[in-house]
């Protein structure tokens, strides 16, 4: 992440363009439409600064690449998925402002713009009324929801939802969202600690270890095989015992799963 471009402009003025979020297409890297390529005048720079819509004003430099006549952000662009949290089926739009520099909005599957954190806390608490029928309880969480601000917008202390992606699968490992583990640890000192993922069904015991990143470990491979994980499906964990590391997990099921 880098500093902030200046603005001093109109964004919905500027050229831009649209991309719905796949993990499959979009995770390493995302194509410029070809079609967009002329606002760079027959010069498209090597590197582009992405500034994120919101409070923070927060940047991240990405690198663009060139395969077989097409362009896309490559370089850093991984690091812009994640810190960002981006989930299958959101939406991103990229208004070219200049100087190789876009200016990006980014908004949730349910038509929220994703760096209204507030918004966003009310809309996943909404969400979790409806499922569990205790409105009463889930509002009074609401409000211990203390939220980071120099991480991952839309991801409380509390609360985190993870599109399941291919490399989740490959080592056996889950990264936890920033905005949540840092609460949890202190940066350069190692965490390890015994965790339970609860669903309606059943529990799993999972090691929770990591020094700048928290990560589910020892364990994980079980409850990705018992609860049939695939790519694409959305986990939302809900930290509910924080002294004995407690966590429920409620699983979307991916609806294009034909399409993964």
């Amino acid at each position: 992440m880098v500093t902030p471009m200046d603005r001093g402009y109109i964004v919905n003025d500027l050229p831009n363009f649209l991309q719905i979020y796949s993990p499959e297409m979009c995770y390493s890297k995302l194509k410029i439409p070809s079609g967009f390529l002329k606002f760079f005048n027959g010069d498209i720079p090597l590197a582009f600064l992405l500034e994120v819509e919101g409070p923070a004003r927060r940047s991240w430099r990405v690198v663009r690449e060139e395969i077989q006549e097409d362009f896309f952000f490559k370089g850093g662009w991984p690091n812009f998925v994640q810190d960002n949290n981006l989930e299958f089926g959101d939406y991103l739009t990229f208004s070219y402002v200049g100087n190789s520099n876009f200016y990006v909005r980014i908004y949730g599957k349910y038509g929220y713009m994703k760096a209204d954190l507030t918004a966003i806390e009310e809309l996943e608490l909404h969400r979790l009324d409806e499922e569990n029928a205790h409105a009463t309880q889930e509002e009074a969480l609401l409000a211990d929801q203390a939220l980071d601000g120099s991480v991952n917008s839309g991801v409380s202390v509390r609360l985190f939802e993870v599109v399941m992606k291919k490399f989740n699968f490959q080592k056996m490992i889950f990264n936890i969202p920033a905005a949540f583990g840092n609460k949890y640890m202190k940066k350069g000192q190692k965490f390890e600690k015994m965790a339970t993922l609860l669903t309606d069904g059943a529990n799993w015991p999972v090691v929770v270890r990591g020094s700048d990143r928290l990560k589910f470990r020892k364990g994980w491979r079980e409850f990705v095989r018992d609860n049939d994980l695939r790519v694409g499906d959305v986990l939302c964990f809900k930290l509910i015992d924080e002294e004995n590391f407690i966590l429920k997990v409620r699983i979307r099921r991916n609806p294009n799963l034909n399409e993964v």
